[in-house]
């Protein structure tokens, strides 16, 4: 059996460098040491110098030029007879432009594939980017799903209101698909009995589904009241980027005010590690969400974390970390009772959160090789699915 695995751009400013590169090929190695598949890594064309110039989680331009020259690639494997029945193809985002084009000539070609694709978003919800643009896109959405053999997703919820929409294909729980070792390993000399500073990062996008402007008030509120605590800002990219107007101004404008208050940009990923393994609290105030990377790095690096009782996050986030969405006065009390645990304590809370995304990680590759129709769920099913796990290395 190939796998032709349809990675993200490998943008070392994002997840997806690692993810693509890394993770996601590291996963398959054991099933091709046995034998019994294939992994193929379909390439796309992409400038490594490139940057995100319009679009959220990549660039919006450079995310269909790449997309749709992996499928050009494909189709040339296909030309040449290297494609057969029972093969898979695996789309590390359901949003593939160019996938179109596949199916129609395997439908000519008269192949029989199974698909498979993990689902971050799409215009299900009504926080999400995309969200306006659902008049057009739920029909590729819907299509699309008429030929999938399985969906992996990171929550329930999300689950729920892909139903909702009208999707029929299995919808697996999987949580993000994050390689707990390989991001360990970026630092090696990292250990979770090391000293904390008093610092809160704030590590999500600054876009409009983020809220960046509720988090820029929650950092002003608790800033005022604890003088030996600072705030950090970061990013990997050049620059901080934002599709919402004028919310870069004004952190810049707050962060003169404020000298505690720091944007950090252009940071490496030993740097970024260093910079959630140094820190005590990882906020979020986010909108639209599901599960998000933020929550997983910063927990693999000890951080504690205060979120918005929101969408995903009450499924696995404790209630006393959680806080009213949209009120500044619980995000700030909530702040301050988790800055409060650690100053009284100066005790670490240990969430395994990373575990069972590294779990649903080699799930999805279980998945897709033992061609699994059951949904499964990892936040429900861990023993379960570890049980799965077990008795295939037998």
């Amino acid at each position: 059996m190939n796998i032709f695995y349809f990675g993200l751009e490998p943008l070392k400013a994002r997840y997806t460098y690692q993810l693509s590169q890394h993770w996601m090929p590291d996963t398959f190695k054991k099933y091709e040491k046995l034998g019994k598949a294939k992994f193929i890594s379909v390439d796309g064309d992409f400038d490594p110098d490139q940057q995100i110039k319009i679009g959220a989680v990549l660039d919006a331009v450079g995310r269909g030029k790449f997309a749709m020259s992996q499928c050009s690639n494909f189709l040339d494997m296909l030309n040449n007879d290297l494609v057969k029945d029972g093969d898979v193809i695996f789309l590390q985002d359901y949003w593939h432009p160019g996938i179109e084009s596949i199916l129609y000539a395997l439908d000519l070609y008269g192949i029989n594939v199974r698909i498979y694709g993990m689902l971050h978003a799409q215009s299900v919800d009504e926080y999400d980017f995309t969200w306006p643009m659902r008049d057009w896109m739920r029909g590729f959405e819907l299509g699309l799903d008429k030929r999938m053999s399985g969906i992996f997703v990171g929550s329930t919820i999300h689950r729920e209101q892909l139903r909702a929409a009208g999707f029929v294909a299995p919808i697996h729980v999987v949580s993000l698909p994050l390689h707990k070792q390989m991001t360990l390993d970026v630092l090696p000399n990292f250990n979770h009995a090391d000293p904390k500073e008093k610092k809160v990062i704030f590590s999500s996008r600054l876009d409009k589904e983020k809220n960046p402007f509720f988090m820029l008030e929650a950092a002003k509120k608790f800033l005022a009241s604890h003088k030996d605590w600072v705030w950090h800002v970061t990013t990997s990219g050049k620059s901080f980027k934002s599709m919402l107007p004028d919310v870069i101004e004004e952190l810049y404008k707050y962060s003169r005010e404020e000298p505690r208050f720091k944007l950090l940009v252009n940071l490496t990923k030993e740097e970024y590690y260093t910079e959630l393994a140094t820190a005590k609290i990882q906020f979020n105030t986010s909108l639209q969400d599901y599960v998000s990377w933020t929550v997983l790095e910063s927990t693999t690096f000890g951080c504690d974390v205060v979120f918005p009782n929101f969408r995903c996050f009450p499924e696995f986030v404790p209630s006393n970390r959680l806080y009213m969405p949209f009120d500044l006065e619980s995000a700030y009390i909530v702040l301050c009772h988790t800055a409060t645990y650690f100053d009284s304590k100066n005790k670490k809370q240990k969430y395994n959160w990373p575990d069972i995304a590294d779990l649903g990680r080699r799930m999805e590759a279980y998945i897709i090789l033992n061609d699994v129709k059951q949904e499964i769920n990892v936040w429900h099913e861990q023993e379960y699915c570890k049980h799965l796990l077990i008795n295939e290395d037998k």
